[in-house]
């Protein structure tokens, strides 16, 4: 074997080593982020979201449970407007300015009443699609069963 095809097969064998190493580095990286660990924790073993204190934290869960109860009971309403009206009725008998007292001194309070504003935003918009898009769906649905009323 010649000299220039030594050089040519060592050249070639260093470029499949380097591919192939590449390709199982993409590989393993990928395979780590799609059925690794969730990364829940940082490096220094904090959780990923950070907690409230006892007093915010039982505050914020009664609101959870209240824009819940809140969200359910405008779903069943007929129309957008009675939904929104039923949302904000069942909401104003729950809110209470206990909440803000409780987190305004929690370092995450403003981060815990941020994402409990969302989730209000979400809840409420579920609870009038829910009205205006599903009911009508599921009253004819259930129009088929016998001795239902319609």
């Amino acid at each position: 074997m010649s000299r220039k095809k030594r050089v040519t097969r060592v050249v070639y064998g260093v470029y499949v080593v380097v591919v192939a190493a590449f390709v199982v580095s993409n590989i393993a990286q990928v395979a780590r982020a799609v059925f690794g660990e969730p990364e829940s924790e940082t490096a220094a073993g904090e959780p990923r979201f950070p907690k409230v204190g006892p007093a915010c934290s039982e505050r914020v869960e009664a609101e959870l449970v209240a824009i819940e109860k809140a969200r359910e009971a405008a779903s069943s309403e007929k129309s957008a407007d009675a939904a929104r009206a039923r949302y904000e009725s069942e909401r104003r008998a729950a809110r209470t300015p206990a909440l803000e007292q409780a987190c305004s001194g929690d370092p995450h309070g403003a981060d815990a009443l941020a994402s409990l504003a969302r989730f209000e935003r979400a809840a409420e918009s579920h609870a009038l699609r829910t009205a205006t898009e599903l009911r009508p769906v599921r009253l004819a649905a259930q129009s088929f069963i016998s001795g239902h009323p319609r």
